[in-house]
């Protein structure tokens, strides 16, 4: 049996926080708001380094994920249904509102996520071959669709708008493919990343951190103006720094007893991910607000109330598979 790789389960800790982050605190603080969009990127790249990594992985092992991950989708939105029809008195189709979801619509709108990672799953044996056979190809096929991104940044900039603004945000598949075999790449480069000098990594990843962030708030107010985070995965300074925070995660030593704490948070990230929109749903129901602080708090009780909520059903049997991809 592999060891765990606790340095990942740091990686999918921080992608987690970050999404719940993202959404919490929103544009009501552009500093933290851009500092959080990482975690997208983060949670294609764990993908891609753990699933390219596999010794096998054939058509019967992607149809099992797929199928695993449309029970999902479906049983959450059967379940929104029912508070739907009691409170609102409102018919939904459930299984409509899980299509919608995928295409990022409706009540469970965060579900793009799986259908992306859903049509990224039909080319998975492609791709693992290329990782495995056909190094070189793989390494192109990253670069190609880097290049991709870059030109839709920099179309965008020179268009005065996001370009992708037109394609719905789990069909941009140029980009998280991108990070999904960027994921896969790191598994394979891992031991001349560790030989880098760690000191070196880490001034180099505090650069782009800032770099990245006054970037994002100037091309958004000025170049393509639109301050939306999703605008940005394909900035050069965004994947710099999404690269670069990955593979600094990927490498800092962590103690045995920081790692156990680490493993079994990143257990319940799934669950985290899945229930703190509906949390923040309610809570927006009754606060509007206003400032930094409140926002943070806000993050923070999401953060622990989806972690509690996730707990919970992690120790139902049947439950439990609700919340783990």
């Amino acid at each position: 049996m592999n060891k765990r790789n606790i340095n990942l389960d740091l990686i999918k800790s921080v992608a987690c926080i970050s999404v719940v982050g993202l959404h919490a605190v929103s544009m009501n603080n552009y500093t933290i708001y851009y500092l959080c969009d990482c975690g997208v990127p983060l949670f294609f790249m764990v993908n891609g380094y753990l699933l390219l990594s596999r010794e096998q992985v054939d058509y019967g092992y992607v149809f099992h994920k797929i199928a695993h991950i449309l029970k999902i989708v479906l049983s959450w939105n059967f379940l929104i249904a029912i508070p739907v029809f009691i409170f609102r008195q409102k018919m939904i189709n459930p299984f409509r509102m899980a299509f919608d979801s995928l295409l990022q619509k409706g009540y469970l709108w965060h579900f793009w996520f799986f259908g992306s990672l859903m049509i990224i799953y039909l080319f998975l044996p492609i791709f693992h071959r290329m990782f495995f056979g056909k190094k070189h190809f793989h390494r192109a096929a990253c670069l190609i669709f880097m290049g991709i991104c870059f030109c839709m940044s920099a179309l965008s900039m020179i268009k005065g708008y996001p370009l992708s603004m037109f394609i719905p945000q789990p069909l941009r598949l140029w980009t998280w493919i991108f990070y999904f075999l960027s994921g896969g790449l790191f598994a394979a480069e891992n031991s001349k990343i560790q030989q880098f000098p760690i000191s070196i990594h880490g001034i180099l990843l505090l650069f782009f951190t800032l770099i990245n962030n006054i970037a994002e708030k100037r091309v958004g107010l000025y170049l393509v103006h639109s301050r939306l985070a999703e605008y940005f995965y394909d900035n050069f300074f965004s994947i710099a720094w999404y690269c670069l925070l990955f593979t600094f995660l990927l490498r800092i030593p962590i103690k045995a007893s920081c790692g156990i704490w680490i493993s079994r948070f990143s257990r319940l990230t799934m669950g985290i991910f899945i229930i703190h929109p509906i949390l923040l749903f309610a809570v927006n129901t009754y606060i509007t607000p206003v400032g930094t602080i409140e926002v943070l708090f806000i993050w923070l009780g999401l953060t622990l109330g989806s972690l509690l909520i996730g707990y919970v059903m992690s120790k139902i049997p049947v439950i439990r598979e609700l919340i783990r991809l």
